[in-house]
């Protein structure tokens, strides 16, 4: 039922959004957005009518179709982060797709009128509200193959896996990577970009998500039930890349 009722909050905002269809005139530069003002459960998630942000010279502002709820927006609404934020009120959401509204005079990766999907660092956030501003590099152009809702799916979960396999692991063409929690968010991306890569994937799943394994690890001959420990053992102690391990750590509730 929570999920539920922050889901259909984020709907209430887009739903608005293309109802809206332009961006309000300067006179009247309000915008609705989910806000919490104290941390705790989804009771502090409120649709309030706010200020509309202004690009700065090295940002765009984006009219926001899709958002994305991540891990780690439930663990800012708990307060987890706390330390690293400012203070109150708060507009969540790290992941967002929509079309450029105003571009900044230094920003030149773009015009008005583009659709993109970008990632917010964790101090700036915002992708819950009707619109939203994103410097440079914190946005890129959507491919026309994939929908607003795909695209706002990317940045946390994508990010996470390229870091793990890429960045920190260096992950080569031939080597082996065994993905733990294949089908969810992150193990998705890092099957993905492990094949592209040239890697041979061991993704590891439930039984019920075995399909959606399947899905995006087509070739694999090898897709490891997580009951199976046994097995899942034997496949981690063969994998050219140990210290590899792709899992979602943070509880939502």
């Amino acid at each position: 039922m929570r999920s539920v009722k922050i889901a259909g909050l984020v709907a209430a905002v887009f739903s608005a959004v293309t109802a809206l269809g332009a961006a309000p005139t300067s006179e009247n530069a309000k915008m609705r957005a989910i806000v919490i003002r104290a941390y705790g459960g989804p009771e502090v998630l409120k649709l309030e009518e706010v200020v509309r942000p202004e690009p700065a010279d090295d940002e765009v502002l984006i009219r926001v179709v899709a958002a994305s709820i991540n891990p780690v927006d439930v663990a800012i609404r708990k307060g987890y982060v706390a330390k690293l934020l400012g203070g109150f009120p708060l507009i969540l959401g790290m992941d967002a797709a929509g079309m450029v509204e105003k571009v900044g005079n230094k920003v030149t990766n773009c015009k008005a009128g583009d659709p993109v999907f970008a990632f917010f660092t964790l101090k700036r956030q915002g992708g819950y509200a009707e619109f939203v501003t994103a410097k440079q590099e914190e946005f890129a152009l959507k491919p026309s193959t994939v929908s607003f809702a795909q695209a706002a799916g990317v940045g946390a979960a994508g990010s996470t896996a390229w870091e793990a396999l890429v960045d920190t692991a260096s992950l080569r063409a031939g080597q082996t990577v065994l993905i733990h929690g294949g089908s969810g968010g992150v193990g998705h991306f890092a099957i993905q970009i492990a094949k592209a890569r040239g890697a041979k994937v061991l993704p590891q799943h439930r039984p019920a998500t075995r399909s959606s394994c399947s899905k995006w690890e087509q070739t694999s001959r090898s897709i490891i039930p997580a009951q199976s420990s046994k097995t899942s053992q034997r496949m981690w102690t063969s994998c050219s890349i140990r210290s590899v391990e792709i899992r979602s750590n943070v509880r939502t509730g």
